[in-house]
């Protein structure tokens, strides 16, 4: 990995001609968009997209994602969305106040010697999520409280190692995506192993890139068998599990990735529901 981009590492890179993102040419307008202590939240319904795949009709499930991204508005991660026929959908798009901060579960050492250590104030964003954001957005959508709501929790890199964790910590979310997740942080296996989820989980998407593990950082090195032992806690736990091996580095398409991995996750039926 290139020295001046581990600093975000987790983080897609916000180069749209760089990483081949694709640029819907449709005019989307997001249903609204707001502030809360210090994240930004756009919010785009996606019921003009074209639809195909087995999503869930016959229980008219209303799919809201709740995406953190690292930055930008979403939009590029709805276009790949548009682009492969997923399923109809909320995207809720949350820039989080800081990136390394806020989403890693625990305190945890940077990842070169000149970095700052992650900080660990997941919790803090996770209640942040709960009783500010969820309620706001879901009264934009005429849907406060509803039961037929049926929420992902979704992130590329240390947003897909928040989704994981979040499913742990939080009975708000039936399902997970997580795309090029940071799961070699330090000891994240092992608690997602011992760990009872929160509630029972209709699904969770996985994936990795086929190169991340070949990096200069010792912690980086572990993604992939952390990422293993992970698919396989969840499904040692019952939950119906999906791992996707993509070509290339942690940087290559991230937009696509966690597309697929979106809509994956919303085109499953719910059996616990």
């Amino acid at each position: 990995m290139e020295r001046g981009r581990h600093d975000t590492f987790g983080a897609p890179v916000d180069d749209p001609a760089g990483a081949g993102f694709a640029r819907s040419a449709q005019v989307s307008i997001p249903l609204c968009a707001f502030d809360a202590e210090g994240s930004h939240v756009t919010v785009w319904h996606t019921n003009c997209l074209g639809g195909s795949g087995n999503h869930d009709t016959n229980n008219e499930l209303n799919h809201i994602v709740y995406l953190h991204v690292y930055d930008g508005d979403g939009l590029d991660v709805l276009s790949e969305c548009q682009r492969i026929g997923c399923p109809p959908f909320t995207l809720v798009a949350i820039k989080p106040a800081c990136w390394n901060d806020d989403l890693t579960p625990w305190e945890c050492p940077g990842l070169f010697a000149d970095d700052a250590p992650f900080a660990g104030h997941a919790q803090d964003q996770l209640h942040l999520l709960e009783e500010e954001i969820i309620p706001q957005v879901e009264r934009e959508c005429g849907k406060p409280n509803s039961p037929r709501i049926c929420r992902t929790v979704a992130g590329y890199s240390l947003a897909g190692l928040f989704a994981t964790w979040a499913s742990f910590n939080s009975s708000s979310f039936s399902r997970v995506a997580s795309a090029s997740g940071s799961l070699w942080y330090p000891d994240f296996a092992h608690f997602a192993t011992e760990t009872p989820l929160a509630c029972p989980i209709d699904c969770a998407y996985f994936s990795l890139g086929s190169k991340e593990a070949k990096t200069p950082s010792r912690l980086l090195r572990n993604v992939a068998t952390g990422t293993h032992e992970v698919v396989a806690a969840f499904r040692s736990k019952g939950v119906p599990t999906r791992f996707e091996s993509n070509p290339g580095n942690h940087f290559k398409e991230p937009a696509l990735r966690m597309a697929r991995g979106i809509a994956w996750a919303i085109s499953q039926q719910a059996p616990n529901r």
